[in-house]
């Protein structure tokens, strides 16, 4: 038999614990679709504290992202690389994104991964990116610049 501070306790711990599922379940869904433009700041590599143009291009479902990022090559040519995973729960966003870079010879292969915080229209954290399987790191952050479009699943 429990005492009755037991049964305080216990009451209070579901109290709490429903209070928790029901956030988890019935938090208001983010969407992170459209066109961000920003920059990246390297912070590791022959371009360190050098700032460069990002733009990310978003379509996002449930939870999961895809879409596009591009990069700023030599000179002022631009490249595309298709979002091969990617994900945004919360405020939490996720992206990989992998291809090669046209404008160089030969073309190397590159791999671009972000994590970071998204809030309303103004989205930030920290990044790699890979060529040739060198690894360089950066700071990023972007502006949404489009309206995001409702996906037909929220």
């Amino acid at each position: 038999m429990l005492t009755r501070w037991q049964k305080t306790l216990v009451a209070r711990i579901l109290a709490v614990l429903c209070l928790f599922l029901w956030g988890c379940f019935f938090s208001t869904p983010i969407n992170i679709t459209g066109t961000w433009i920003g920059t990246m700041q390297w912070t590791s590599g022959p371009a360190a504290s050098l700032i460069y143009p990002i733009t990310l291009t978003f379509v996002h479902e449930n939870r999961e992202v895809t879409g596009t990022v591009t990069l700023l090559s030599h000179s002022s040519y631009t490249f595309d690389l298709p979002i091969v995973q990617g994900s945004a729960r919360s405020v939490n966003v996720s992206v990989i994104a992998r291809g090669t870079n046209p404008w160089i010879t030969p073309e190397p292969a590159v791999e671009f991964q972000i994590d970071g915080q998204y809030e309303q229209t103004v989205m930030s954290g920290d990044g790699t990116q890979s060529i040739d399987g060198t690894v360089y790191s950066f700071d990023w952050e972007a502006v949404l610049t489009t309206e995001p479009v409702v996906p037909a699943s929220l």
